[in-house]
């Protein structure tokens, strides 16, 4: 086998660009308006009753945990607690008590809802926080 060695330093100039946490982190804040729409259509996919509810805390579930990994490495610790709220009621809608969690899992909605507006800037998702979720 042959030793790796390390390249020369008069040798060509790396191509990839120096992405610091900062560069990440606002990456992950400009994604929020997408996660915030992404979020309302997961709702209004509850509320509108064509889809097994139970399918429905299994993508919200899904959502919420990845929403809060990021808002935990990112320093996000209020979006962080209300994602792992709708992680836990989605959870337990998923394993069978959709019709005792439904109430729990609209009021995680709106709470996730009001801190992504929070974060986000944005006016327009802040009746959905308000409003009732329809249920079958």
């Amino acid at each position: 086998m042959r030793p790796i060695e390390p390249p020369p330093s008069g040798g060509a100039p790396s191509t990839v660009p120096d992405v610091t946490y900062e560069d990440v982190r606002r990456s992950f804040l400009n994604r929020l308006p997408g996660e915030h729409t992404r979020l309302a259509d997961l709702a209004d996919t509850l509320g509108s009753g064509a889809v097994a509810p139970a399918s429905v805390f299994g993508e919200l579930e899904g959502f919420a945990h990845r929403l809060r990994g990021a808002a935990a490495v990112f320093d996000f610790p209020e979006l962080r607690d209300a994602a792992k709220v709708l992680e836990v009621a989605a959870n337990a809608g998923v394993v069978g008590r959709a019709p005792v969690t439904e109430p729990c899992v609209q009021a995680a909605i709106r709470s996730l809802v009001e801190q992504l507006t929070g974060l986000t800037g944005s006016t327009a998702s802040t009746d959905l926080a308000m409003a009732p979720i329809p249920t079958n």
